[in-house]
């Protein structure tokens, strides 16, 4: 009876991942990590190791680099088949209508190939890896770290920093405001142009006015009592017969209007520029691709595949900026194991020809946020909730924490191998095959060369006490040995070896070589002897290894295909938005949300130079029998068009359509009628010729009657609007002449009551002073007569007397 499965706890799972990683390959002293070590020592064709010479002074430490050469005469052939045009894949739809959204997909996945990931140098390092160390691997995946960036800006204007401010991604760090310049210039020269203004229209303003005109000034004489002024009259009246003016036009408006604009433009606030240095926090994510090196790659032992296997990791030194850029929080108190992954034999074997290794980042303790630990992103088959069924987790795992733990649909990791072996995941590499020659022929070149070295300088005997030595070993051209006796020094006999037998020899091992690698010297084009053979032989040893490169180049399709299956799935779950990208020259929007993952995937490989002529060769013998079978039905025009576009295509062109018309799509031709139905053509064309020469003079008539009408209605028109014109003129004149001579009227009245002022002043004037000369004249009189009355002593006592009681 079998018991239910119980829900895991953080310790099982730690012991579980710890297990699993004991038991996979991938990690050191494993069988598999020394190979490919031997690989990349082989590769860089260093003396050393199982290349290493004799440990004997005056050896040859000659090595002969045939994994390089090897490697690296194959390699373009491998990257132009997919990376030489414009596109790795193409997408095909399944059903009909999703042909457009296909073609979408195709771009828009090659764009981010291409041009987000680099693609060409991914390229090469994955099938470099291949090549190399058994398998190339690729992780594909939606990052979500945030990238961060300091940019600086100088001189912005208030808008500008608004728009700054309102992106939720950028943070402010520091700032400096200054007055701007330009700004301050402009308005002092603003200023100054209506300051100047203003003292033109001061100057106008301060002018008398033009006095009345002559004849009209006030009756009487100038400087007497009796001239007065008509009133003045008001900013902005109208003169007879003019329309009213505003107040602003006036020399005193003009002046306000002036000052108030200097008064506006010195009251505004002073323009400000901005320096600014933020931090930029792009979040969101995006399509990242990554070669993995061989030792960083973990897979369970036993896997045939990736989809199959029980655990797939990633073991990487990462940053603690690094993991908190991804989202990972309590990180701080993390501790590297040094003694983890800095010691790896294929690490240090690869970094240990130009001296680039170094354990700086795992001692550098300054910076905490570079503090570097190893990281191991595992992807393991675990029944972890419980339910009797194994899932597939992501599981980070860092020293003795895990730092996340969640499911997953798929590993990110695509591979190939150029050698694959039935029912493993670990193949063979283009490396494992040129090793043995190598090796042989180190050997034997180190032979050759130490023969030639003991021909040159060779071994030589001296009687001890008869021979200088120190002669001896001087072995200058012409040079001179002191010795007692002849005889007393002499060369040792020793074989001169057999340079034929070993040139013959070598020539075995290059044989060799070339049926293990599939590469020969004829593929590389290098080799003057291929011009003294046969064309059939040597085309069928280049075919031979053509077909062993297209072979590893099928593989590495296969990978392909993985690889953007993979991408257009991860597209399609994470882009949450449309993007607007260029390709071709043409700027187009992409919104992967409409594709929902939905299409087969089928591979365009590119051929190489060589093939290229040789296919464009049969489709161009292909074209000549299809001109030859179109009398015979056996080719048609479609068939024709599609062999030239083909052809196109093979000559490096993305399209036939700049060269070729699909004759599917142009118009049909018109087939001739026989003569029959040609007369009867003839006579109704005749009557439809004559019938049309009718319609066009009947047409023709009644065009020219209707322009005649209207042009007569347009002139009956023209002459009624005319008249109209003339009676408003004479309307409005007569209006204006009745309205000036009301005017002059009421001038003439207002005048004429003025002057009726005037003079009914003036005679108001009189009559005052003659009433007031007349009583002067009384007064006068009555003085002269009391002055004889007072001259009278009786008069003149009594006056006394009277004065002194008014006198107080």
């Amino acid at each position: 009876m079998t018991t239910a499965s119980k829900p895991m706890t953080e310790a099982d799972l730690k012991a579980l991942v710890d297990t699993e990683l004991a038991q996979a390959l991938g990690l050191d002293s494993t069988k598999l990590a020394e190979q490919r070590r031997k690989a990349v020592a082989y590769y860089y064709a260093e003396p050393e190791g199982d290349l290493a010479p004799p440990e004997i002074v005056g050896r040859s430490k000659v090595v002969s680099p045939d994994v390089r050469n090897t490697i690296e005469s194959m390699l373009p052939q491998l990257v132009v088949k997919f990376v030489g045009g414009d596109k790795v894949v193409q997408f095909e739809p399944t059903k009909p209508g999703d042909e457009s959204k296909a073609d979408s997909a195709t771009k828009y996945l090659n764009h981010l190939f291409f041009k987000k990931n680099n693609g060409h140098t991914i390229t090469v390092s994955w099938a470099k890896d291949g090549l190399l160390s058994k398998r190339g691997v690729l992780k594909c995946w939606w990052d979500m770290r945030h990238e961060e960036k300091r940019e600086e800006y100088v001189g912005m204007t208030k808008i500008e920093l608004a728009k700054l401010l309102d992106d939720p991604e950028v943070e402010i760090i520091d700032h400096k405001a200054y007055p701007d310049e330009d700004d301050a210039k402009k308005r002092a020269e603003a200023v100054a142009a209506l300051q100047q203004q203003l003292q033109q229209a001061m100057q106008a303003a301060q002018q008398p006015p033009a006095g009345p005109p002559q004849g009209q000034g006030a009756p009487g004489a100038p400087g007497g009592p009796g001239q007065q002024q008509p009133p003045a009259e008001p900013m902005g009246a109208a003169q007879p017969g003019q329309p009213p003016r505003p107040p602003q036009q006036g020399p005193a408006g003009a002046v306000a209007a002036i000052q108030a604009q200097i008064l506006m433009i010195e009251q505004q606030p002073q323009a400000m520029l901005y320096d600014v240095g933020c931090k930029i926090t792009r979040k969101g994510g995006k399509l990242t691709i990554e070669g993995v090196p061989s030792e960083e790659f973990i897979i369970s032992r036993g896997a045939k595949s990736i989809a199959e296997a029980r655990l797939v990791g990633h073991r990487v030194k990462r940053t603690l900026s690094e993991l908190k850029s991804m989202g990972y929080k309590n990180i701080d108190d993390l501790v590297a194991d040094d003694s983890e992954g800095d010691s790896n034999a294929e690490r240090l074997e690869r970094d240990h020809f130009d001296d680039t290794g170094s354990n700086y980042e795992a001692s550098n303790t300054t910076d905490r946020s570079q503090f570097t630990v190893w990281v191991k992103e595992c992807y393991l088959r675990v029944d972890y909730d419980g339910d009797g069924i194994a899932e597939l987790r992501k599981i980070v795992r860092c020293g003795d924490r895990i730092l996340d733990n969640e499911i997953v649909d798929e590993a990110p990791f695509v591979s190939w191998c150029p050698v694959p072996m039935p029912h493993k995941f670990w193949g063979l590499s283009v490396a494992d095959l040129a090793m043995p020659g190598q090796k042989t022929k180190t050997s034997i070149v180190r032979g050759q060369l130490d023969n030639m070295y003991l021909q040159v300088n060779g071994r030589y005997f001296g009687v001890k006490g008869k021979v200088d030595f120190d002669s001896l070993l001087d072995s200058r051209p012409g040079g001179v040995v002191l010795m007692d006796a002849p005889g007393m020094a002499g060369r040792l006999d020793q074989g001169a070896g057999d340079l034929g037998a070993a040139a013959q020899l070598m020539e075995q091992e290059e044989q060799a070589l070339e049926n293990s690698t599939g590469w020969t010297r004829y593929s590389q084009g290098n080799d003057a002897k291929g011009l003294n053979d046969t064309l059939g032989g040597v085309q069928i040893i280049t075919n031979k290894a053509d077909m062993r490169t297209d072979l590893m180049a099928r593989n590495l399709a296969e990978g392909f295909v993985d690889l953007f299956k993979m991408m257009l799935k991860l597209v399609c779950q994470n882009q949450k938005k449309a993007e607007l990208v260029q390709i071709a020259g043409e700027w187009v929007e992409m919104d992967p949300r409409e594709w929902k993952n939905q299409f087969d995937t089928d591979i365009n490989v590119g051929l190489g130079v060589g093939n290229k002529d040789q296919q464009v060769g049969h489709l161009m013998g292909l074209r000549q029998l299809q001109v030859s079978g179109l009398q015979w039905g056996t080719a048609t025009p479609k068939k024709i068009y599609e062999l030239d576009t083909e052809i196109a295509k093979t000559m490096g062109f993305k399209s036939g359509d700049r060269f070729f018309n699909d004759p599917e799509k142009n118009p049909p031709p018109q087939q001739g009628p026989n003569p029959g139905q040609l007369q009867m053509q003839m006579q109704q064309a005749q009557f439809q010729h004559e019938a049309a020469l009718e319609k066009m003079r009947l047409q023709f008539k009644a065009q020219s009657e209707a322009q005649g009408r209207e042009q007569q209605a347009q002139l009956e028109a023209m002459r009624a609007q005319m008249q109209r014109e003339t009676d408003a003129n004479r309307q409005e004149l007569e209006a204006r002449q009745h309205a000036m001579k009301l005017e002059q009227e009421a001038q003439v009245h207002s005048l004429r009551m003025q002057y009726e002022d005037i003079a009914k002043q003036r005679d108001d004037a009189f009559q005052r002073w003659k009433t007031e000369l007349e009583q002067a004249v009384k007064v006068q009189t009555a003085n002269i007569s009391s002055k004889a009355k007072l001259d009278d002593p009786a008069t003149q006592a009594a006056t006394g007397e009277i004065a002194r009681e008014v006198q107080p």
